[in-house]
């Protein structure tokens, strides 16, 4: 079950069309904050492990749910039939459209550029590159989404104290970058001190904002 919530600009100016955040998750409250001036959607479903995984894998331990691989049904809900609604009803830039997600919700943001074509910027927080097969997926799929703009954030301690392939997220997560800058996607890509959990004050301000200066300048959007 997935429920969507949207947040409206704090004032809404007639005439005027205001940038769009898809997030994936509930929407932590320091980038409500800092994109109080725009509208954003957050999912939270409550199969995330299957919505936000791009292919089935088993789990990797024996507490926790199996990957079922459901991204592209979801993504097909929230960009042919939740976005068009939006469009519709409200004063919405569809030129000024964002996708992110922190973890899994990062990794199914990335994964979206191959699928789909609606969002102008993909925002990840901690994506989980290591995700089995997801490098070579990248290497070997032609991009949907070129003119894309991708701004990756992961953090050097990531995957530590973790068994395979949790462990390999930092190099993972350089690997997809290198992958992707060689395809000639614009992107930009930086590496906190961080491991996966910590930090998020921090990363969340810092991604507010990054869609602040990609949406709004210096001004209010």
């Amino acid at each position: 079950m997935r429920q969507y919530s949207l947040q409206l600009p704090q004032e809404l100016e007639k005439g005027k069309r205001y940038p769009l955040l898809l997030w994936n998750d509930a929407l932590p409250e320091t980038l409500a904050a800092l994109l109080s001036d725009m509208f954003v959607l957050s999912v939270v479903s409550s199969e995330r492990t299957a919505d936000f995984s791009p292919w089935p894998q088993p789990a990797f331990r024996a507490d926790a749910k199996p990957f079922e691989g459901k991204a592209d049904a979801y993504h097909r809900e929230l960009f042919w039939e939740k976005l068009p609604e939006l469009l519709t009803k409200y004063p919405i830039d569809a030129e000024r459209i964002a996708y992110g997600g922190y973890s899994l919700g990062g990794l199914a943001a990335v994964y979206s550029i191959f699928r789909e074509t609606a969002a102008c910027a993909v925002f990840s927080l901690c994506g989980s590159f290591w995700y089995p097969g997801f490098a070579d997926y990248c290497a070997r799929t032609e991009i949907r989404n070129a003119n894309c703009r991708l701004y990756l954030q992961n953090g050097r301690r990531e995957g530590e104290g973790h068994p395979a392939p949790l462990s390999t997220a930092a190099d993972a997560a350089e690997r997809v970058t290198d992958i992707l800058r060689k395809k000639g996607v614009k992107l930009r890509f930086s590496m906190d001190d961080y491991g996966h959990h910590d930090g998020k004050e921090a990363r969340f301000r810092k991604l507010g904002e990054q869609i602040r200066a990609e949406f709004c300048g210096s001004n209010a959007c």
